[in-house]
């Protein structure tokens, strides 16, 4: 990344000049780790401001029902990804999700297999897509890593539960929502589902509404647009 080699070199010469001036190591080595925590935290505050920025032109074009458009925005955003790390992988999990909910399947996997692993629902809808396929083997290991990486969020817990349930892993299944209760002990859906589950009754995904809809997994409602779901998914993720 550009901006960790410009604090490297700007704290290497810092540094230097420090020694060279003032003749103390330990003083030379607290200014050179300053200036590539400063550097570090202003590049990532501009690149953040620049993003949110795209971000909200792309939604201006999704609720216009002009996805290409959308998408063209989202990608132009790569070029802020020699500064920071992951700013791609955001981005293709956006991308990966806007084909996903028109239905573009095959055009979204090679976003979504390259997204953010903290993006939940770019990680779900990748599940989702090798669910489709038929290849439960992928599905039950990114399941696995979105569970892991997103511990605080109940929806993956559900999913991946539900995943093995309708495959007949009804063991496996209770682990999954065992584990997802310890981190919240709290969400009532969880609970209910897990004491489902223990009863061998059939998991209710289809209470969460529209992030159970746009995975596509059972027939989505006339009138639902793309653009409702996302905002949507926008509002749960912000709350």
């Amino acid at each position: 990344m550009l901006t960790l080699l410009i604090a490297l070199i700007a704290a290497a010469v810092l540094g230097y000049l420090v020694w060279v001036l003032v003749g103390s190591i330990l003083l030379s080595s607290i200014i050179g780790v300053l200036v590539i925590a400063g550097i570090n935290i202003l590049s990532g505050r501009l690149i953040m401001k620049k993003m949110s920025a795209l971000m909200a032109e792309a939604e201006k074009d999704l609720k216009s029902e002009r996805y290409d458009m959308a998408v063209e925005k989202l990608t132009g955003g790569y070029r802020f990804s020699k500064w920071q790390i992951f700013v791609k992988k955001q981005l293709n999990a956006n991308i990966g999700s806007i084909r996903y909910m028109q239905k573009r399947f095959d055009e979204a996997f090679p976003y979504l297999k390259d997204s953010f692993i903290k993006s939940w629902m770019s990680m779900c809808m990748l599940a989702a897509y090798y669910y489709k396929k038929q290849n439960y083997p992928e599905t039950f290991k990114v399941m696995e890593k979105a569970v892991s990486a997103n511990s605080k969020e109940a929806f993956p817990y559900s999913l991946y539960a539900w995943f093995l349930s309708e495959r007949g892993e009804v063991d496996r299944a209770i682990k999954i929502l065992t584990r997802g209760t310890a981190k919240l002990p709290l969400d009532g859906k969880l609970s209910s589902e897990l004491e489902a589950v223990k009863n061998r009754k059939k998991l209710k995904i289809q209470n969460y509404g529209a992030l159970w809809l746009q995975l596509h997994l059972g027939k989505t409602p006339d009138g639902i647009r793309p653009y409702q779901i996302f905002t949507a998914n926008q509002r749960v993720r912000r709350r």
